[in-house]
């Protein structure tokens, strides 16, 4: 006979949501430890690794400029890391004000060193990008949110985005997907070793590369995501461009 629990239900709610933003903050691991070189390096290494690192961020640039508000709006920045991206959206739109969330103390003190110029218009908050987000303009993310490998637990992140944005707010979210069918993963893989190899890493490197970050990293199917964006609650979620297998996608409140 199944054992119930004594447990009431909201306290199991609360007991899983408290859980599942634990794990999700242990997946905001070091960035030191998962790609193998110093944060002072980041910069530049992760342009020899990450396919379109700088295609993608011009589309969420782009993406932002149609949907803020003509002056001030917040943006989130999930996942920030070292503040490349925040330091970017508070460049070009200069009276916006922005938040970096993370869980990595090292990223945050990178990132709090690098946007020191644009004063109080950037802070660090130091919490899980599984727990409820403030009301907010437009939601960013890169190379982020694969890190979360569990879906259901993916969807709630996803509502919590829908429910934070004000009407017209807009998530753009700049990842890595794949095919499920093996032969288009295959392809996608080889397209991004070649890329790699371009850039200065040998093949067998690349190919070590990809079976590190598996242990950490899921990547799935654009159908996937889109579906849940849908079930989040955006009516048109959508994928705003793609090369291969990165993309920037979400949708608009």
């Amino acid at each position: 006979m199944e054992k119930r629990s004594t447990v009431p239900a909201e306290r199991r709610r609360g007991l899983a949501s408290s859980l599942e933003s634990h794990q999700v903050a242990r997946m905001a691991h070091s960035v030191e430890e998962h790609f193998k070189f110093k944060l002072a390096e980041y910069d530049r290494r992760i342009r020899t690794l990450v396919y379109q690192y700088d295609a993608m961020r011009s589309v969420q640039l782009d993406i932002l400029a149609r949907c803020l508000p003509t002056t001030g709006g917040l943006v989130l920045d999930l996942g920030g890391g070292t503040g490349s991206l925040a330091a970017a959206v508070a460049e070009r739109f200069p009276t916006t004000r922005v938040q970096i969330h993370d869980t990595d103390p090292g990223m945050l003190a990178f990132a709090r060193e690098r946007c020191s110029v644009f004063g109080d218009r950037v802070d660090f908050i130091d919490k899980s990008f599984a727990e409820p987000l403030p009301a907010c303009d437009a939601v960013v993310a890169c190379i982020a949110l694969h890190h979360v490998k569990n879906m259901p637990a993916k969807g709630r992140i996803y509502r919590n985005i829908f429910a934070a944005l004000r009407p017209g707010g807009v998530f753009a979210n700049a990842d890595t997907l794949m095919d499920s069918r093996p032969r288009e993963r295959e392809h996608y893989f080889a397209v991004w070793r070649r890329w790699m190899q371009a850039r200065g890493h040998t093949e067998a490197e690349a190919r070590q590369h990809h079976a590190n970050w598996a242990e950490e990293d899921y990547y799935p199917p654009l159908s996937t995501e889109l579906r849940l964006l849908g079930e989040a609650g955006f009516a048109e979620p959508d994928c705003f461009w793609r090369d291969e297998h990165q993309a920037v996608f979400g949708g608009i409140k």
